[in-house]
């Protein structure tokens, strides 16, 4: 039996490019080394695929298909930095975060 990393859950939006043209997906799940997205009809495994993190360009191999569900292998693995983007959405609403104390000022 093979290990596999812990995947972070996510509902992160991407622009997947793939051998049929461009789609619109989420990733549900990622870790360095890969990553589930969903909407990613009709795609095939092996597969090679490309879509942007910010200003950098991730190349992926699509490993299985089920339904409009895909797992992808990053060639090469993701940075850190990259898996930490991914777990936060780009479309989350703006404002309170979680640890705040809620005043505008510090107070004395």
């Amino acid at each position: 039996m093979q290990y596999r990393p812990h995947r972070y859950p996510t509902q992160f939006p991407i622009q997947l490019l793939t051998p049929q043209g461009r789609q619109q997906c989420r990733v549900m799940d990622v870790n360095s080394r890969g990553a589930r997205i969903v909407n990613a009809a009709p795609i095939r495994r092996g597969d090679k695929v490309r879509f942007r993190i910010l200003n950098d360009e991730v190349a992926a191999v699509v490993c299985w298909v089920k339904g409009n569900n895909a797992g992808l292998t990053f060639r090469p693995p993701i940075t850190p930095f990259q898996v930490d983007t991914l777990r936060y959405r780009r479309d989350a609403p703006q404002g309170r975060h979680r640890g705040g104390i809620g005043f505008s000022s510090a107070e004395m």
